[in-house]
């Protein structure tokens, strides 16, 4: 039994104990750290990027911003603006006549040159901080007529919705965004096309040993991104087995014959489970045509070929994981604008930021040209 002096004497000792982590305060605890920009903005209390960040919420009148390179981020917003997937009133996968995005406006942060180069120049936390960069200006409203417009003399409206279009991007930059947002209570989402379909494929069969391919844009084909967002998403499914090609989309006729064809010529003999597609210029609909004819018994390529595809075999495109998502995210959360509009598209292009020091951009009309 322990005396009563002694328990007294405990006491101040156990209250100490107990108060300790409140006074501490309980530290956030990362996977792996992220870049020293994202860590200066959250040690900031106040200030224009703690203000534009924290507790952030996304409003109806606010707009859909994709980030990534000029090619992609034309292509990927005139998808979404004729996308017709699903009925307006219903949200039903039928198709009404009315674009599923009417009144939305999509607001374009384009780069003219390659992220790999930028990888391959200036390293990966370059690059990791450029993806920072943009998804702040596109939190931010302040928009500069040209490149020595030093106040900011224009605006736009703040995101409600993000878009890291680009897989470069996505996977150098996008845990930093990540732990940005969530650090601060921005509940703004940033969607990630790649990684949202590679998601989806697991988890439909989430299969030790799963097999996909991934057909793309041939400037990404070689380039290794594919492989490495799938491999890092493997291994956090525990899937020791799972295994990708990518392949470049260099014709737009028979391509699931040629592919097929040259798999078996590479020596490649285990069955597809899936073909994951980012290429904007490919269509789900022709590509599962030309599959009825691979695996038909009326044709030669069932005995070839043919054999390569099971009969669980699926597709899944990265448009349309991604606005599926992008739709079901405004929908639920009632934040279409319901404007009776077609869908907009703005286009701003980012550069450095002058007599900047620390390489900070700022965002000009993507319709300006030098004097």
């Amino acid at each position: 039994m322990i005396p009563e002096t002694c328990r007294r004497a405990a006491r101040p000792l156990l209250l100490l104990l107990l108060l300790l982590p409140v006074a501490c305060g309980r530290q956030k605890v990362e996977p792996r750290p992220t870049i020293p920009l994202v860590r200066e903005i959250l040690a900031e209390k106040t200030g224009p990027r703690a203000e534009l960040l924290r507790g952030r919420e996304p409003r109806p009148t606010s707009d859909i911003t994709i980030i990534g390179s000029e090619f992609v981020c034309d292509r990927l917003a005139e998808q979404f603006s004729f996308r017709d997937r699903q009925d307006n009133v219903n949200a039903s996968f039928q198709p009404d006549g009315l674009p599923d995005f009417a009144g939305e406006t999509f607001v374009c942060i384009e780069d003219a040159g390659s992220y790999e180069s930028v990888l391959k120049e200036r390293g990966a936390d370059e690059l990791r901080c450029w993806t920072v960069q943009r998804v702040l200006a596109a939190l931010d409203t302040a928009v500069h007529i040209s490149p020595y417009d030093l106040q900011g003399l224009s605006s736009k409206r703040r995101s409600k919705l993000v878009v890291l279009a680009d897989p470069f991007l996505a996977e150098y930059g996008g845990f930093d965004v990540d732990t940005l947002l969530s650090s601060t209570n921005c509940r703004i989402p940033v969607v990630r096309p790649v990684e949202r379909m590679i998601d989806r494929a697991f988890a439909k069969k989430s299969r030790e040993d799963l097999s996909v391919a991934i057909l793309c844009d041939p400037q990404y084909a070689s380039s290794g991104i594919y492989e490495r967002i799938f491999t890092r998403k493997a291994a956090a499914q525990g899937l020791k087995g799972a295994s990708c090609v990518v392949a470049p989309v260099v014709r737009r006729d028979s391509v699931l014959h040629m592919f097929l064809r040259d798999y078996l010529a590479a020596g490649q003999t285990r069955q597809l489970d899936a073909i994951l597609v980012d290429d904007l210029s490919l269509s789900l609909d022709t590509l599962r045509a030309e599959l009825s004819e691979v695996v038909s018994v009326m044709n030669e390529s069932s005995m070839t070929i043919g054999r390569l595809i099971p009969e669980e075999f699926f597709f899944l495109s990265a448009f349309e994981e991604v606005s599926d998502c992008c739709y079901s995210f405004l929908r639920e959360h009632n934040l279409f604008t319901h404007n009776i509009a077609k869908p907009q598209v703005m286009v701003f292009r980012p550069v450095r930021k002058p007599e900047s020091e620390d390489d900070a951009i700022i965002l000009i009309p993507g319709s300006y040209v030098q004097n």
